[in-house]
């Protein structure tokens, strides 16, 4: 079975609101075994609604509307989906009924354009809406379905999970869409799709694709047909990527690469503790957003000036005289000094110049020096990342948590 989405609102065209719903929708249809044709967005004008509709009911059977079920004058998706189907609008007393009384529970007097949300196309199934006003509605028509949803997605998300996902469930019972994301760190995606070439297949089922990420390679494993069949289809292939890739890959689907480090100090009950200085605080904050980090980061400091550096972390002043704030002696002395100072197992140093000013020709924009501190020695790696600021800031997080994932893998709990 094949799909379309069409999202109405000018405010979605103008970029005043980021569409997050077709991204949502696209992954319940992949899951319901439905192939996502097309995602089109149009502005609040009845003959364009109307116009891609049409457009969207002659190629796919399943097509979703999302939006334009407000009771105000430009909401027009259910008189567009009246028009395109030639289903006239009829008017409901039972929704009417609940749109009262949602107001009755808020102790608000209900605006009488409220009512025109109570009018669905003929022969349509309302579907309820819990948050707001506007119920959603599924038609079909001959062997074309039109499931029309709100769009804010408080109302969208239950709906869907709900109602829409159960029914296309039941549509096609029999096939099942599945995915695999291994997220890959430390390698261009150049590098890794010269690993895998023989293995992708971006046409083939099961498919194989790379998709390059901020300092990430994510590459994505499809397979379609029964789900006992696609599983062991999705297996064979994630086996010959993780024996090319070996260590490169540090998760799967959701996986962040910080809650991946977390586990593993947590694991291996080690303590960690970080010195940043261009990345003013990213670091911190990527592993401390991760629920019971508290069990292994202790704390860090950021080092912006050259004083704290000096004063707080204990790096030597002479050595930021003669190699300067961005060096590796100076990322070696941070790393060892916050893992002296907070007492933690492990120490990392980040020092560089994120830009977009203060690079010069033997310390250009985007030179990082990074430091691991350990036990039984201190590591530094030296980086020129390509980029903005930020990218660059990013990228430094990344590396930083990639060179304390690695370390971890070469010593494993005893």
């Amino acid at each position: 079975m094949r799909a379309e989405i069409v999202s109405v609102g000018s405010e979605l065209l103008w970029g005043k609101t980021i569409d997050t719903n077709s991204s949502y929708l696209g992954r319940i249809l992949q899951e319901c075994g439905i192939e996502l044709l097309r995602k089109s967005t149009v502005a609040d004008r009845l003959e364009e609604i109307v116009q891609a509709l049409r457009e969207s009911v002659s190629r796919a059977d399943i097509v979703i509307t999302v939006g334009g079920l407000g009771p105000t004058s430009d909401d027009l998706t259910r008189e567009a989906i009246s028009s395109a189907t030639g289903n006239p609008l009829i008017f409901k007393e039972e929704l009417a009924e609940r749109i009262r009384e949602h107001f009755r529970k808020r102790g608000v007097e209900m605006p009488e354009v409220n009512l025109k949300q109570a009018y669905l196309p003929e022969g349509a199934l309302a579907i309820d809406n819990r948050v707001g006003t506007a119920p959603g509605f599924i038609l079909e028509k001959e062997s074309k379905c039109i499931i029309a949803l709100p769009g804010p997605p408080s109302e969208l998300i239950p709906m869907v999970e709900e109602v829409v996902k159960p029914y296309l469930e039941e549509k096609n019972p029999e096939e099942v869409i599945i995915q695999r994301t291994l997220k890959v760190v430390g390698k261009g995606e150049s590098w890794v799709e010269e690993a895998i070439q023989d293995l992708m297949a971006p046409q083939g089922n099961p498919s194989l694709a790379p998709f390059a990420k901020p300092a990430e390679v994510h590459l994505v494993i499809t397979a379609r047909g029964k789900k006992e069949i696609v599983k062991k289809m999705i297996e064979e292939v994630e086996t010959k990527v993780r024996e090319r890739l070996g260590e490169d890959i540090f998760g799967v689907d959701e996986e962040e690469l910080e809650g991946v480090v977390g586990e593993m100090l947590r694991d291996r009950g080690l303590t960690l503790a970080v010195a940043e200085s261009c990345t003013g605080g990213l670091l911190g904050y990527r592993i401390t957003k991760i629920p019971g980090s508290s069990d292994y980061f202790l704390g860090g400091v950021i080092s912006y000036a050259n004083e704290v550096k000096r004063d707080i972390l204990g790096v030597n002043g002479e050595d930021l005289r003669r190699y300067g704030a961005v060096s590796e002696e100076v990322a070696r002395q941070m790393a060892e000094g916050v893992r002296k100072l907070i007492r933690a197992d492990l120490g990392v140093g980040i020092t560089g110049i994120a830009g977009p000013t203060g690079g010069t020709s033997e310390k250009p924009v985007g030179l990082v020096y990074i430091a691991l501190a350990t036990p039984e020695e201190t590591i530094c790696q030296r980086n020129v990342f390509p980029g903005d600021r930020e990218i660059v800031r990013w990228r430094s997080s990344q590396t930083a948590l990639d060179m304390v994932r690695r370390w971890l893998i070469k010593h494993p709990k005893e």
